[in-house]
């Protein structure tokens, strides 16, 4: 009996310490839940700080893009180069390009190709075809106030005029001659978009 009630009273003694060792797990399980759930606030503040900050670079990006680069554009407007029968050279600033056959006669097709010319590249905007049953070519600039080169060759040697026309007023701001053994060439002009 006492070697029972001595069992008995150990067992008991045993017991508070089991219950402190549970409410100190307790106590260690929440005093981590609360810290994951701050960590947990903290990642969602950052994602959404990341997330405005990208919404703003996005924002400064299409900026930068829709201003006019008057780094290359404006030097060109105030000394354009010489035009040649090959190279015609808009003197001044084009609305709303347009590539026009000025030949009542059949032409053949001219094949255009767009580009945008920056400081440090050049870059291609478009291709395109100026077909036998076309008179002209919308041209899609890619940006206001850029300066721009039209590459355009033929091959069937046909002889005529090509105009390089102000979408506003419809009038040629540049033209360049195709004839049988020169059946390429360039247009280059500071272009501005209407839409």
């Amino acid at each position: 009996m006492k070697t029972t009630a001595l069992a008995l009273a150990l067992a008991l003694a045993g017991l508070p310490a089991l219950g402190q060792d549970e409410r100190a797990r307790d106590a260690e399980i929440e005093r981590l839940q609360r810290r994951l759930a701050a960590i947990e606030e903290r990642l969602r503040e950052r994602d959404s700080a990341v997330a405005e900050l990208a919404a703003e670079l996005r924002a400064l990006a299409a900026i930068v893009e829709s201003k006019p680069v008057p780094g290359v554009a404006a030097p060109f407007l105030a000394a354009p180069p010489a035009a040649s029968d090959l190279v015609g050279v808009a003197r001044t600033a084009v609305f709303a390009p347009r590539l026009a056959v000025d030949a009542r006669v059949r032409h053949d097709t001219v094949f255009v190709r767009l580009r945008r010319i920056e400081a440090e590249r050049v870059v291609l905007v478009a291709e395109g075809e100026l077909t036998q049953d076309m008179a002209d070519l919308e041209l899609r600039l890619d940006r206001s106030g850029a300066l721009y080169a039209i590459e355009w060759s033929t091959s069937e040697g046909h002889a005529y005029a090509l105009a390089l026309r102000d979408g506003v007023t419809g009038l040629p701001a540049a033209t360049a001659q195709v004839k049988p053994q020169d059946a390429r060439g360039r247009f280059l002009f500071v272009g501005y978009r209407l839409e």
